[in-house]
């Protein structure tokens, strides 16, 4: 069954969302079709170049080998991945051999630090992406999760009153300047298109080659698939993280259709009533298996038990 949803139906409206995938070693990029008249989950699934790895030498974010000054610039937001365990977290500050941040770290740990993707390095400091530009109610939307909601970011044409520069400004945050605010890498955004006519937006940047946790609450959680080409439910290891069950009764993954509106998928382990088979099924689709089904740039985790993690595997024979 396949489920159109309204506007704050759940949480928050969601598209459809088509996707052109070419990759290269290790740059490439993808295309995302923001509909016409409507919000459209999206993961942007490249990001920056590396620039700093290593391992680390303590319980702690430090790196004797490492100088942190020469390597990162201030004033810039950075996000750490441990590779060893995939989760991530801000950088906030450094110095020569250590950083500040919250990320649980072992010695001899491998990471990454990237400088975080932004909206006008996505979208274009002067909105060379094309999206609807205007004011606050006109305007094409960027919705950008946060820890408490949503940050509403969009173009505006500076042709209201007062008039200002034309920039990327936030709703409820007036005149200032909103090209720098982060986009998190293992955050699925909406588009809110005000126009009518559909909009292909080209994502190009450095490809991630390593599997990644992701924090779930309990609830609805808008995430990047992270990887830069379409993945099968069934190679993702992601019902290793997920409570199961018959009939969508233990987490839901609703990934876009192409079609207006979300397959919603789970993953039983057998039995119950009526009789199921093992493995990824569709609400409504019977016992129909649904390993195959390539999971979407964006996509949410509808969870309903308590804050856990999950961690997308690379498929093995995938060639990054």
């Amino acid at each position: 069954m396949k489920i159109k949803l309204t506007l704050l139906g759940i949480l928050v409206s969601m598209g459809v969302v088509s996707a052109q995938t070419a990759t290269t070693k290790p740059v490439g990029y993808h295309t995302e079709t923001a509909k016409g008249n409507a919000f459209t989950l999206m993961g942007v699934n490249v990001g920056n170049a590396i620039a700093a790895a290593g391992e680390f030498d303590a319980d702690a974010a430090t790196d004797n080998d490492a100088d942190f000054t020469a390597l990162l610039d201030d004033g810039v937001n950075y996000t750490v991945q441990n590779i060893t365990s995939g989760v991530s977290a801000a950088v906030t500050g450094f110095d020569a051999t250590s950083l500040t941040t919250d990320l649980a770290v072992s010695s001899g740990d491998s990471y990454e630090i990237r400088a975080d993707v932004t909206v006008g390095s996505l979208f274009g400091a002067d909105n060379s992406a094309g999206l609807g530009a205007g004011n606050a109610s006109s305007a094409d939307v960027v919705w950008i999760p946060t820890s408490d909601g949503f940050s509403q970011i969009f173009y505006d044409d500076g042709l209201g009153f007062p008039p200002r520069p034309a920039g990327w400004r936030a709703i409820g945050a007036g005149a200032a300047d909103q090209a720098g605010t982060s986009v998190p890498f293992t955050a699925g955004i909406f588009v809110q298109r005000r126009q009518a006519a559909d909009l292909d937006i080209v994502f190009v940047g450095h490809v991630r080659t390593e599997a990644t946790s992701f924090s779930v609450d309990s609830g609805f959680n808008f995430l990047n698939r992270v990887l830069p080409v379409g993945v099968a439910l069934a190679d993702t290891g992601i019902e290793n993280f997920i409570a199961k069950g018959n009939n969508g009764a233990g987490d839901l993954i609703w990934s876009p259709d192409g079609n207006g509106g979300y397959a919603q998928y789970y993953y039983t382990d057998g039995g119950g009533f009526p009789p199921a088979s093992k493995g990824w099924k569709a609400v409504g689709a019977g016992d129909a298996d649904k390993g195959g089904e390539t999971l979407a740039s964006g996509y949410a985790i509808q969870r309903k038990g308590d804050a856990g993690s999950v961690s997308v595997a690379i498929p093995n024979g995938l060639d990054l």
